[in-house]
């Protein structure tokens, strides 16, 4: 998401918050940075006119520019500038004004005016809504030295914070129902602070008259990326290449526990979206391609994030990972079915399991219509499909991007909001829920009440649920504070493990790894050497944080050991490249460990050109800048060399995986990853890592997924044949296994049971990731070659074999047939368990081909499933409730599974013939559950209650 984490890049300096942010304050700003003299850019918010930050003329042969993050988002007026040098003429041209809540999508500037005073300036302008504040210092417009010394930023509170505390507050009784207290709640709140408790401010902003708490929230993918000094764990990619949900629950047991030291109680964590398209720069914040290493990842993560007391918000709700071209955000123009059977599946899948109350929509569409204000996706399958009752968060910008700045589907911002109202949305990343026009139609009693009431409540209902009304847990974040508990020596540690156990080796030649811990000579080299990139949503560094590959290899060697290092180029420019110096080095070594890949860090670092991360895709997988280069050139000099790929996506490997002796993927590995890295590359850890993402040859090949469906004709390229370089699940060990004694049993219920023996017949302990797949191999529709199902990492002495179990169930055989009904039919299934996702031959009938080369890397057998399974809806009308002072009444169908498979379904009103509303619900086999129809007018002849099978009808 755009998510105003980009803020992080703001983070050089700043302001202790104080207070809890209800009360107008002076100068609301808690981070500011620079283009230049950044050392001294705080002094224009220290309070004393004797400090300054300087200017020459020099610096603005250039434009120049400063940011100023606000403790919290508010209607930004005006702004007071204490200068020297400067006079009122130039104060009125220097400036271009940016108020924004995403320094990445600044829009226009502010018309200002400028008022001398007392000696300052007063710059005043329309009040616009934003959390950041961008001055941009125009070059050519004065050609002598300056000082700014001192800047006000003026954010006046709402009229109705500013109101007298409201006396009747019996619905902050903990004893009532919380349905109770929200409708109590509603009915003393005035329409403006409905739609001002939307706004985001680093999240729920509270109502100091009512006694509505903050809710403060942060971006945690891969550890707290506000402020500085908290545990940076590896990338979610990594995480996901782990392949191990335990730990990655340990980790985020961490992470929350770093969440609530900082007092915040939110993370708009973790991405669910399914990765298809490897250049997409958001690959490295996914854990993979596939919907169900996705769900039980994430679903771990939630997990262990839940436990601490804390909210999720799980993103981007959804069809975000499939990308048009691998450009973010680019709608690919997806089915129904194809959404059903990806990119709904972890969502759906975890919020069964651990229902979370915060979900963030995406900026895509949902069959043609924007997230932002699709009821089909945000109604009909988020809330009645699966019961979720929390409250919806809007990507940043997402809601105004339906005007003309993106889709085209509102045509101004007062449209946009009652789209983004009527679908749900509650917390608005953005500037469109509190811009002046939407906030004045509120109180003019232009916009739907109902709708906004709904979103209210959703919001409330998580709030008083969690107890915060009573409790108070979350402060503002004072941005230069390393909280207790951060980046301890128990977190490092498990930092440390998930970057171990991420690591991926992809080739190992002549068993040339491990290395010998007495190896004369090793070369380091290449950008990411010493220069670890931990990944987008990253904190500010602090010094020393991050531990490279070459001081891992450092600590890892003994003193006979000589360690030569060169950089050699740039990860992305290709100035100051060194390749000469590089091959000269590598020489004069017994091997060459070089890291290669992305640049992917902390938004705070400047002057970077990210190759990986939002909003950075690649039209090429070819390694950026002079790396390739640099490779071949040390390649040539014939010694052995060791590639480690540090990034955050699959890159074109097929000249390395041809000319290198070994290749391992350590993806973007967090603080620890040198020393974890140093620990694969000599022998202290075995590597177990699988790959998430499958491998192109060529970024022609893309979209390239392991989980394809058949083709109507060929698969190859007239250039090249369809295969990837490396596949999904792939990676190899320092040991060895073989698989035995595949067994499969369908059981009187429908669920399979799967077991299978795995034994390490090698000399050194290890893990063994151990994937169940299946394919249906004849269906009334096409699907796919083949299908993930489940998988365990196992940990297995020299010599130990260990028995691992599965359980399908019906549903997770299932299919949605040409009707789009899910069922399952009788037929043959293929049942494969290895290491890896399985082998084919990409020609005619190549499900038959599918299966492992020998037993060291799996077995496959088929099953003889004679079963049908399908659900089968009854439905009825309860009654009709007619409320005669409002002129309205609602009618209650009750609907019931009498089927033996879940399944979704929809029933339409027809009112006198005419469509009226639709309800959507999923039911478990012989559920029941009542929906119920709100209709305006009574006065009707005829309910019509239309399932898609079924009909009953009502006569008035």
């Amino acid at each position: 998401m755009q998510s105003r984490k980009k803020l992080t890049w703001a983070l050089i300096a700043g302001l202790v918050f104080q207070g809890y942010g209800y009360a107008q304050e002076a100068n609301p700003v808690a981070t500011v940075s620079s283009s230049l003299n950044q050392s001294t850019v705080e002094n224009i918010f220290d309070r004393d006119v004797n400090s300054s930050w300087k200017v020459s003329a020099a610096d603005l042969s250039s434009s120049q520019w400063l940011m100023f993050t606000l403790t919290n988002g508010g209607d930004v007026d005006k702004l007071t500038i204490t200068s020297k040098g400067l006079s009122k003429k130039e104060v009125e041209n220097l400036f271009d004004i940016y108020i924004t809540y995403d320094p990445m999508n600044l829009g226009a500037a502010v018309q200002y005016r400028v008022i001398e005073q007392d000696k300052k300036f007063v710059l005043s302008f329309t009040p616009k809504y934003g959390a950041h504040i961008r001055l941009d210092l125009k070059a050519g417009i004065t050609k002598k030295p300056f000082e700014l010394a001192e800047v006000d930023v003026s954010v006046p509170k709402p009229e109705e914070q500013q109101a007298e505390i409201v006396k009747n507050r019996d619905y902050m009784d903990p004893n009532l129902p919380t349905e109770e207290r929200v409708k109590r709640l509603l009915a003393v709140m005035t329409p403006a602070e409905k739609i001002d408790l939307l706004k985001e401010s680093w999240g729920i902003a509270g109502n100091k008259r009512l006694g509505i708490p903050a809710v403060m929230k942060v971006e945690a993918l891969h550890g707290f990326s506000y402020g500085s000094g908290a545990t940076i764990f590896p990338q979610s990619i990594g995480m996901g290449a782990t392949w191990n949900q335990a730990l990655i629950e340990q980790a985020a047991i961490a992470i929350g526990e770093e969440t609530k030291s900082a007092n915040a109680v939110q993370a708009w964590s973790p991405v669910l979206d399914v990765a298809q398209d490897a250049r997409w720069g958001r690959v490295e914040e996914t854990y993979g391609e596939d919907p169900i290493l996705v769900a039980k990842i994430g679903g771990a993560w939630i997990k262990g994030y839940q436990s601490q007391g804390l909210l999720t918000t799980p993103k981007h709700f959804a069809v975000h990972g499939a990308p048009l071209g691998g450009r973010d955000s680019h709608d690919i123009g997806l089915s129904e079915r194809e959404i059903r059977e990806i990119h709904l599946v972890p969502f759906r899948d975890i919020f069964k399991k651990y229902k979370y109350e915060s979900i963030m929509m995406s900026y895509n569409d949902y069959l043609g219509v924007p997230v932002a204000g699709s009821k089909e996706i945000l109604q009909h399958v988020l809330r009645d499909e699966w019961g979720f009752d929390g409250f919806i968060v809007s990507d940043c910008g997402a809601i105004g991007n339906m005007m003309a700045k993106k889709h085209y589907t509102a045509t101004d911002k007062l449209a946009a909001a009652k789209l983004a109202l009527a679908a749900g949305i509650a917390t608005n990343c953005g500037d469109t829920y509190n811009s002046p026009e939407v906030v004045q139609a509120v109180k003019d009693g232009k916009v739907n009440m109902k709708d906004l009431d709904f979103a209210c409540s959703s919001l409330l209902r998580v709030t008083f649920r969690n107890g915060y009304f009573e409790n108070h847990p979350s402060k503002p974040l004072d941005w230069n504070k390393i909280y207790p508990g951060w980046n301890s020596p128990a977190h490092q540690a498990i930092a440390r493990q998930v970057a171990r156990e991420s690591i991926v080796l992809l080739e190992n030649k002549d068993q040339i790894l491990p290395i010998a811990k007495d190896t004369k000579t090793i070369a380091v080299l290449g950008p990411g050497a010493d220069d670890l990139q931990p990944g987008d949503y990253s904190p500010k560094l602090q010094p020393g944080q991050l531990k490279s590959v070459l001081t891992g290899i450092k600590e890892a060697v003994g003193a006979s050991t000589k360690i030569l290092y060169e950089k050699g180029c740039q990860f992305f420019q290709t100035d100051s490249t060194r390749i000469e110096q590089a091959v000269a080095i590598a020489q004069n070594a017994d091997i060459v460990v070089m890291v290669l890949g992305d640049q992917s860090t902390s938004e705070s670092i400047k002057d970077q050109v990210k190759t990986s991360g939002e909003n950075h895709d690649l039209a090429t997988l070819e390694l950026q800048g002079d790396q390739q280069r640099l490779l071949e050139a040390v390649v040539a000099t014939g010694k052995p060399v060791i590639l480690v790929l540090q990034a955050g996506r699959p890159y074109n490997l097929s000249y390395a995986k041809e000319h290198c002796a070994a290749i391992m993927v350590n993806w973007l590995p967090g603080q620890e990853g040198g020393p974890a890295t140093a620990d694969v590359l000599f022998g202290d850890y075995n590597p177990a890592g699988r790959l998430p993402v499958t491998f192109p040859q060529h970024v022609g090949q893309l979209p390239l997924y392991y989980n394809f469906k058949t083709s109507g004709r060929r698969y190859e390229y007239v250039d090249m044949e369809f295969y990837p370089l490396y596949k999904f699940g792939y990676g190899l060990s320092y040991t060895n296994f073989t698989y035995s004694n595949l067994y499969t049993q369908v059981q009187e219920n429908g669920n399979i049971a799967v077991r299978a023996k795995i034994t390490n017949t090698g000399k050194i302990a290890g893990d063994e990731v151990v994937q169940l797949y299946v394919t249906d191999m004849y269906a009334s529709v096409k699907t796919r070659v083949m299908e993930l199902k489940n998988f365990d990492r196992v940990h297995l002495q020299p010599g130990e074999t260990k028995e691992v179990n599965f359980t399908l169930t019906p549903y997770e055989i299932s299919l949605l047939n040409e009707h789009m009904d899910r069922v399952v039919e009788a037929g043959e299934f293929k049942i494969m368990v290895g290491g890896a996702s399985p082998s084919f031959v990409a020609k005619d009938q190549i499900k038959n081909s599918l299966n492992y080369e020998d037993d060291s890397k799996g077995l496959a057998t088929t099953v003889d499933y004679q079963q049908n399974f399908a659900a089968k809806f009854d439905l009825r009308v309860l009654n009709i409730e007619k409320d005669i002072q409002d002129n309205s009444c609602v009618a209650h169908v009750e609907v019931k599974n009498t089927g033996n498979l879940t399944d979704v379904n929809k029933i339409g009103l027809f009112k006198d013939g005419e469509h009226y509303e639709d309800r959507s619900f999923e039911l478990e086999p012989q559920a029941s559950k009542v929906l119920t129809f709100d209709i305006e007018a009574p006065a009707f002849k005829e309910l019509q209650f239309v399932s898609k099978y079924k009909s009953v009808t009502y006569k008035n």
